[in-house]
């Protein structure tokens, strides 16, 4: 235990925002206060504050003011198009991320998201140490201008699967470690996707515990949801429900990640965010997901009985 606590806030994600439409967010805003939330995580797809790799000042300060006034505190999740291992334009993909860190500023968010590279499995085949390499210098860059602006930087683990058209190194939580290692800055960390990482370790073959206690110590940004680790798609997700396939971002103890194993190993850094992406079918249950997370927090600060609150919901 330390005087700073493991997990610091918690909150709901914006995905399923309609795009553009900020006249709605006081009262999403509103209603995440409402039901318990401390933090929001902004959604950056959602809510256009970068265009063409520039900051949208006008609508950053916007939002920012919302947020605040919803008494809420802000974090960030940069656009999940921005890859650092870009085979055709990096540069513009890292000024996109300048910006986000920018529009973090405008915002008073000191924690965003950023995805590990993706790059097309023969690129990767054939260049994949060089261009990780590549990322990891302009996670340096980026970490110089976050450590100017007071934000930490959290590179998040994404989902793997064997034979794909396009390879995700960080889909393996241990490759992401090792990554952030030689990255070595002190203001670029991790953010751990449960749900990503469960879906992976059942496509890919690795730990699923062990891979994430090996991450765990680079992590101060989390996602927190579950799934039942079975790949798939269907056209209708009501059908993925029902079969309990993909990344159904469903709430935690609904699907088959084994929460009371996992969280005793883990080793986060102080002052964590407990972030929650929550799939917009499920907000019905936001208040029972939200005080979720609380245990959860209380589980890892205080050491905490964590009860499954959904342990008689399902036969």
């Amino acid at each position: 235990m330390t005087d700073e606590p493991i997990i610091e806030g918690v909150g709901l994600n914006l995905t399923d925002m309609i795009p553009g439409r900020i006249d709605l967010l006081p009262d999403i805003l509103a209603r995440y206060r409402g039901v318990g939330c401390s933090h929001v995580e902004l959604t950056a797809r959602r809510l256009d504050f970068v265009l063409g790799g520039r900051l949208n000042v006008a609508r950053a300060e916007a939002v920012g003011g919302m947020v605040a006034d919803a008494g809420l505190i802000p974090v960030l999740h940069a656009n999940h198009a921005i890859n650092l291992m870009d085979p055709a334009d990096a540069d513009l993909h890292e000024a996109a991320a300048a910006a986000s860190i920018a529009a973090c500023v405008r915002l008073g968010a000191h924690s965003m998201v950023l995805h590990s590279g993706v790059l097309p499995a023969d690129l990767h085949a054939a260049e994949g140490p060089a261009r990780r390499a590549a990322e990891r210098d302009r996670l340096r860059r980026l970490g110089d201008l976050a450590g100017q602006a007071g934000v930490r930087l959290a590179v998040e683990n994404l989902i793997g699967k064997p034979g794909a058209a396009h390879v995700a190194y960080g889909a393996d939580p241990v490759a992401l470690a090792e990554q952030l290692a030689e990255v070595a800055h002190p203001w670029v960390g991790a953010c751990l996707d449960f749900g990503h990482a469960w879906l992976s370790a059942h496509a890919l073959g690795f730990d699923y515990l062990a891979a994430l206690e090996a991450l765990s110590p680079y992590v101060w940004h989390l996602h927190l949801h579950d799934n039942f680790g079975r790949a798939g798609h269907s056209p209708d997700p009501g059908d993925e429900v029902a079969l309990g396939i993909g990344d159904m971002h469903a709430p935690m103890f609904t699907g088959s990640i084994p929460w009371a194993e996992l969280l005793p190993r883990m080793r986060f850094r102080p002052r964590t965010f407990g972030g929650i992406e929550l799939n917009g079918r499920y907000r019905t249950e936001a208040a029972t997901v939200v005080a979720t997370a609380h245990a959860i927090a209380a589980h890892l600060n205080q050491g905490a009985i964590l009860e499954n609150p959904y342990k008689d919901a399902f036969q």
